[in-house]
């Protein structure tokens, strides 16, 4: 088996595990990658400024699925060509159609104003311009007095890790402040 059938085969093997019962795109493991890239870089540009850069250790692309594979994964998304939030997650899957960017495997979040999530899967739909994830979420959100953790099940957040509009918390949902509170 050549290296880049090995590569596909693990990263076939660990697309089938995600966290929340997602069925898995079916992919062909006997098919030869087209191509198998080392420290792989996607920038997407509007108007001349980086929205996104995905950067992953390891792609392997198949052609007859228009479907990137990734190991090592860091996504940065930028506000005025400067880093507002970059996630990483151990493993990825692009799906080039769709627009859709599945990160699994101890998927973790920051950004600058200090929010911090964690995750073991989370799905980036570049069309819509949210993450999503069915999985448990857990989010800290510092501000002046403490912090306040949330956690829950199927939540949608923007890149800057807050709230979409309209959107409710699909199932459990856990909300803790650790701080003072102002009584009047």
């Amino acid at each position: 088996m050549n290296a880049g059938r090995a590569v596909l085969a693990g990263l076939l093997v660990s697309s089938s595990l995600g966290c929340c019962g997602e069925e898995p795109v079916e992919l062909d493991a006997d098919r030869d990658p087209v191509q198998t890239v080392e420290e792989f870089t996607l920038v997407q540009s509007v108007e001349g400024r980086r929205s996104w850069k995905l950067v992953s250790d390891l792609a392997v692309y198949t052609e007859g699925d228009s479907i990137l594979m990734l190991s090592g994964v860091d996504l940065t998304f930028f506000e005025e060509d400067v880093p507002g939030t970059i996630l990483e997650g151990d493993s990825g899957r692009v799906e080039l159609r769709s627009g859709l960017l599945r990160i699994w495997g101890d998927v973790a979040a920051d950004t600058d104003d200090g929010r911090h999530l964690e995750t073991q899967e989370i799905i980036w739909d570049d069309s819509l311009g949210i993450f999503h994830s069915d999985c448990l979420v857990v989010m800290t959100i510092p501000d002046s007095s403490g912090i306040t953790t949330l956690s829950g099940r199927g939540v949608d957040l923007d890149t800057g890790l807050g709230a979409v509009e309209g959107v409710d918390i699909e199932e459990d949902f856990t909300a803790v402040y650790s701080g003072e509170l102002e009584i009047e």
